[in-house]
């Protein structure tokens, strides 16, 4: 049975080879037509200093949107995006729940080296993220922010001029109330701070969506079916069209011609993959895989990388597009030496080494789990005595769902890949950047313990702390409105 089931995977092996050869080729050409036909480095050279959008669109996972190859048509605007810009096909995300995650995509630093992976963790002053570093080198920072795990009372305002937490307001196109602000309410205020911009700087601006996250969507967009796969799939719909109403604005300041706009999200989902749903179970692809989209300010022929990228990238590459000093302790890495052709290559000789974490158990049908991705190869460990298996091997080239554990089959891989994590989370955390035991403002405790994140209500005396906390950051500025 042993022999039967290894033959029969070599089998697969050199099918998948063979596909993959022809998907190389076309991409290949794909990718050295636009890159020769428009040079991409130096059309973006030309810009200077061009103003930065990142958007995030929390609990997105990628195979079900447009750019990615889901029909029917779920983001028409993302994929125009893609259209004149880069879709990097396989990104992954540094943690499958966002506070963890997000603090590696600000700080471009992986989850054992930021340190900020429990409900109570937060930023501490000593943190250096993106908008701290655009703001030093002259921009105008401003967010629109909605979910709660990223409150200004956990840090992750540091850097922005202007981080607005919308209040929910008025939800008349839902059929039902959301628990955080939805995507009506953020388009409203980012035309606020597009239209009331300092107009001598250029802006970067972060907003986040949270729509996907809660599969919501006003009833015209309900047109994928039933269940929960069809409120997904209508919420990523209803977000698209709010990208799109996001580029209107823009276009509207006379700003669209000079802005490079990246979208990504902060974890996948699961929709029963490895026997989970949802995310912050474990960190394995089907919660980790997320979208990477750059639309340009210019036309240009669509190019795709195949090369796995990581999140932790995405703040070095804003730094580089705005010209700015990047700091040599980030552990990302610029993305744009791939739009320069080393897409050329075959996928794995530019793949570059990622890492997840899952250090707290949200759930309790979640695993502590820290995993390492090569690009080809996943493996991931569990943490306890009674997590089974311990350790989890998959070939993705092979199985691409990661349906079978390899973890006795292939060990060689599992030592090559087991001495990657082993180096990764046994560093030692940075001082500075983790703030612990920071208080959870009351009414941002009581949504998360709605979504099952919190079960115990916060003390007399945390709740004091917290309202000190938004006492500091006034709305308008940072905070509610």
């Amino acid at each position: 049975m042993q022999r039967f089931a290894i033959s029969s995977r070599r089998r697969a092996r050199r099918r998948g080879l063979a596909t993959a050869a022809l998907a190389l080729a076309a991409t290949s050409l794909a990718c050295e037509r636009a890159t020769s036909s428009a040079p991409i480095a130096s059309r973006l050279a030309a810009l200077g200093r061009p103003h930065l959008v990142l958007i995030v669109v929390d609990t997105l996972r990628p195979d079900w949107t447009t750019p990615y190859g889901q029909r029917p048509d779920t983001s028409p605007e993302l994929a125009r995006w893609a259209a004149r810009g880069v879709v990097f096909e396989q990104a992954r995300a540094q943690s499958s729940w966002t506070k963890t995650s997000m603090a590696s995509l600000f700080t471009s630093l992986w989850p054992h080296t930021h340190g900020v992976v429990a409900p109570d963790d937060g930023l501490a002053a000593g943190a250096r993220t993106v908008a701290e570093l655009l703001a030093e080198a002259g921009y105008a920072t401003c967010a629109v922010q909605t979910n709660g795990w990223l409150h200004p009372s956990f840090g992750f305002h540091q850097g922005f001029e202007r981080y607005v937490f919308p209040t929910s307001g008025a939800a008349a196109r839902l059929p039902k109330p959301m628990i955080w602000p939805h995507a009506d309410r953020v388009v409203e205020e980012a035309a606020r701070l597009i239209r009331g911009r300092d107009r001598a700087r250029p802006l970067f601006l972060y907003l986040h969506f949270m729509d996907v996250h809660e599969y919501a969507a006003p009833r015209e967009f309900k047109r994928f079916g039933s269940g929960a796969r069809g409120d997904y799939l209508a919420a990523i719909r209803w977000v698209d069209d709010a990208l799109e109403r996001v580029r209107i604005e823009l276009d509207r300041a006379g700003l669209l011609d000079q802005t490079i706009v990246i979208l990504a999200s902060d974890h996948g989902e699961a929709f029963g993959e490895n026997g989970r749903q949802g995310h912050a179970r474990n960190v394995l692809t089907a919660a980790v895989w997320v979208p990477l989209v750059i639309r340009f300010p210019f036309a240009s022929d669509p190019i795709r990388i195949r090369a796995q990228v990581r999140n932790i990238d995405i703040a070095p590459t804003l730094l580089a597009l705005a010209g700015a000093p990047q700091p040599p302790d980030l552990e990302g890495r610029s993305l744009l030496p791939l739009l320069a052709g080393a897409n050329a290559q075959p996928p794995a000789a530019t793949d570059r080494p990622s890492f997840a974490s899952l250090e707290t158990r949200l759930y309790a049908d979640a695993s502590i789990q820290r995993s390492v991705s090569d690009g080809s190869w996943l493996y991931a460990r569990n943490a306890g005595a009674d997590a089974s298996p311990a350790e989890l091997l998959f070939d993705r080239g092979v199985d691409p769902g990661e349906n079978v554990n390899l973890i006795d089959l292939e060990p060689r891989a599992a030592r090559r890949l087991r001495a990657l994590l082993e180096a990764e989370i046994t560093r030692t955390p940075r001082d500075g950047v983790r703030a612990a035991g920071v208080s959870i403002d009351p009414s941002i405790a009581e949504r998360l313990r709605a979504l099952g994140y919190l079960p115990q209500a916060p003390t007399p005396a945390r709740a004091q702390r917290s309202e000190a906390v938004l006492e500091a950051h006034p709305a308008g500025d940072v905070g509610e409105r």
